[in-house]
């Protein structure tokens, strides 16, 4: 292989737009990495608790969605078959989703796929604790949007009744978050 080639297949890690996982310690990345440790069973369950707005950064969200998607298609979400799937398919909330996704963009979801798969750590163990912990961030996440929210609400001069649908569906919302997060914390049965 010519240096020239072998350049190209590198990510630059210096690069500010590498997709690398900034903390490999992180709960979206190691619950990425290790979703992709799992067979297809496994990985289903905790696909079922985690919705995809749960996970925060945008290249773990759209590796999240092709794990999905994979899993959805009979598959073990192996790095090669969620890769494969980034040939074609691009984040839900991309600008131009109908598109395919660029080298460019392949080649950083290759990169992340590697970071997060190679980081994961006891992810047949520790993995529906990640999922948990996604859960835990998503819901103070929504938590603190929601407050910024109602404050503008309340700010715009919106009248009660519309002030009182808009708490009572973020209500609905943080508590479905709170339950997946409870069930997330319960131990695993395993049939016997």
């Amino acid at each position: 292989m010519s240096a020239a080639r072998h350049l190209e297949l590198v990510p630059d890690l210096n690069d500010a737009t590498s997709s690398a996982p900034s903390d490999p310690w992180h709960a979206e990345d190691q619950l990425i990495g290790s979703l992709m440790w799992l067979n297809r069973g496994d990985a289903q369950t905790l696909l079922f608790l985690v919705p995809a707005t749960a996970i925060w950064q945008p290249t773990a969200r759209w590796a999240y969605e092709l794990i999905t998607a994979t899993v959805e298609r009979g598959h073990d979400p192996t790095p090669v078959a969620v890769k494969a799937a980034g040939c074609y398919r691009r984040a839900d909330d991309a600008l131009a989703a109908e598109r395919p996704p660029t080298a460019r963009q392949q080649q950083q979801l290759a990169h992340y796929l590697f970071e997060a798969y190679s980081k994961a750590a006891v992810p047949s163990v520790a993995a529906r604790g990640y999922a948990r912990e996604v859960l835990d961030e998503a819901y103070r996440r929504t938590f603190e949007s929601f407050g910024i929210r109602m404050q503008e609400l309340a700010a715009s001069g919106a009248d009660r009744d519309d002030l009182a649908d808009q708490f009572t569906k973020m209500r609905d919302e943080l508590g479905a978050l709170c339950r997946l997060a409870e069930i997330a914390a319960q131990p695993e049965r395993k049939p016997q």
